[in-house]
């Protein structure tokens, strides 16, 4: 079966110009004392570069380590788990600071969602990505979550918005993080800052995430992407 389409589902990070940390250093190879050695050949272009960044920054993947002493990394997380069949759910229609209960999931879930899916679910808020509404989202209530992780058992949660977390009624931030728990305690990962969802909106596709293979971290950068296969 061949790939009909192929979606990148992620933001472009820009170095120094990130809310998190992310700065680059590159050089000519002979510009580094380790790689001196290396010298160019009639001043031929080779780079290599380090990379100092945040774990959060950008489209990232949270693993189960973040929140559970015990869950896994980005090392030990099965890889197989971040790849498989997707949806796009919309719920657009849930602006800032707006509450999104159970009734109201399971309405905009429909006859969309499966167990053992990798959910997504869109605002269309990825439009304000590095600007002064970057956190601009809405939130889902503690219940919402638990429907996801234990009765829906998806592989996978992720939003195009900074997060899913419970807030205040004035928009601030709620003291602690209980659908980060609840979800990625029962080893579900949660992806934040997902980019373009509406190349598959209301339909099912097969989505690949994949951090880079690093032990101790609880969190990495992604290149989700999304692909649509031929006569599926």
């Amino acid at each position: 079966m061949k790939p009909k389409r192929i979606v990148d589902l992620s933001h472009t990070l820009y170095p120094g110009k990130e809310e998190y940390r992310l700065d680059t250093d590159t050089r000519f190879t002979e510009q580094w004392p380790q790689f001196a050695q290396y010298q160019r050949v009639n001043d031929a272009w080779y780079l290599i570069s380090e990379v100092h960044l945040n774990t959060h920054v950008g489209t990232h993947v949270e693993l189960p380590y973040h929140h559970c002493r015990e869950g896994q990394d980005a090392a030990t997380f099965p890889v197989e788990k971040l790849i498989g069949d997707a949806v796009v759910v919309d719920i657009s229609a849930y602006g800032n600071n707006e509450r999104i209960d159970l009734p109201g999931l399971q309405r905009c879930c429909a006859d969309l969602l499966r167990p053992g899916d990798i959910a997504f679910f869109y605002t269309g808020f990825d439009q304000h990505y590095r600007t002064e509404k970057q956190h601009y989202r809405p939130w889902f209530s503690p219940e919402s979550i638990s429907w996801l992780a234990e009765e829906m058992r998806i592989q996978v949660m992720g939003v195009d918005t900074s997060g899913i977390e419970v807030r205040n009624p004035d928009g601030s931030a709620f003291h602690g993080q209980p659908n980060h728990e609840r979800l990625l305690c029962a080893g579900i990962p949660l992806v934040e800052y997902l980019a373009h969802l509406e190349a598959f909106l209301n339909q099912r596709f097969m989505a690949f995430i994949l951090p880079v293979k690093i032990a101790t971290l609880e969190a990495f950068p992604v290149r989700v992407t999304g692909i649509e296969w031929e006569g599926a």
